[in-house]
């Protein structure tokens, strides 16, 4: 769930259909439709709203249920409760990210001073 492929806005995925529809709108304002267009506005504008709160709610199921399952995992002594899905970076000499040419002492959590070429 959470690491499902994002999927593109309706605007991108439809672009033939979003012309479309700007032209529409650019129509309906010069013959003077003012009130039909703040219908539709606000029409989509609830979708979006309902659509978004939707996703919200789908997005923070999944955060606790990531959260429980990490829990008992900890709970039962497995580490991967501790860290997650991902363990932390163990500190040891390191390709430096400044300079390619030079390996950096990483300590696991801040890149210290010291360096060395490869």
């Amino acid at each position: 769930m959470l690491y499902e492929q994002v999927r593109r806005s309706f605007w991108r995925r439809h672009p033939v259909l979003t012309g479309a529809g700007l032209m529409l709108t650019a129509w309906c304002l010069h013959n003077g439709w003012y009130q039909a267009v703040a219908f539709a506005a606000i029409i989509c504008s609830l979708i979006f709203v309902a659509r978004r709160r939707r996703a919200l709610a789908t997005r923070d199921a999944g955060l606790r249920a990531r959260a429980d399952f990490e829990y008992r995992l900890s709970l039962a002594g497995d580490p991967r409760g501790l860290f997650g899905r991902y363990p932390p970076v163990q500190p040891g000499w390191f390709p430096d990210p400044q300079n390619g040419s030079q390996i950096r002492y990483f300590d696991g959590a801040l890149w210290t001073p010291y360096a060395r070429p490869r």
